[in-house]
């Protein structure tokens, strides 16, 4: 038996590097698909699963912030929610969205999500249940309106209210004694 030689290796042909080519993107495709197809939400909450949210940032100021797509005042305050949550979150604030966009509203609430692009969680009211149980589990006093928030101390007890668009100054003046 003759050893084999050592030869030189050759460079890949363009046809080679052409089929590597094509191999590795068919091994990542299934993750790029899986990347588009990923929710902007941080999922869907009703009004146990937002206390259970809110009693879980106990230690830190929480602004829950109730919002939709059809509604031009939140669209307009929601970028001073953005950049308030960035000011603010290491001194202890965290912003909360909870979108009250129907589910066929989904593509909807992703684009929009997408364009403001928020670092904080986003979720979308759970459908079905009763509207109004929702809304007085979130404040007695709301009557649906949008936007509407709720500002939360330290403690997890509710410190404030927000029915209608407010500024970002507003939002400010009410979170900066809960921050100290």
């Amino acid at each position: 038996m003759r050893p084999p030689e050592a030869r030189a290796p050759r460079p890949a042909s363009p046809l080679g590097r052409t089929a590597a080519f094509f191999a590795a993107l068919l091994l990542l495709l299934p993750i790029a698909v899986r990347a588009a197809d990923a929710s902007l939400l941080a999922g869907e909450v009703d009004a146990k699963g937002l206390a259970r949210a809110i009693a879980g940032d106990r230690g830190r100021a929480v602004l829950v912030n109730f919002w939709a797509t059809w509604c031009a005042p939140c669209r307009k305050e929601f970028p001073d929610l953005v950049r308030l949550e960035k000011t603010y979150r290491a001194s202890g604030l965290k912003v909360i969205g909870i979108s009250i966009d129907a589910a066929k509203d989904m593509p909807a609430i992703e684009k929009f999500l997408a364009a403001a692009s928020p670092d904080f969680p986003n979720y979308r009211k759970k459908s079905g249940g009763d509207d109004q149980d929702f809304i007085e589990s979130v404040d007695a006093k709301w009557g649906g309106e949008l936007p509407f928030s709720v500002l939360y101390g330290r403690d997890g007890k509710k410190a404030m209210t927000f029915s209608g668009k407010h500024s970002y100054a507003e939002f400010e003046r009410a979170i900066a004694p809960l921050l100290n």
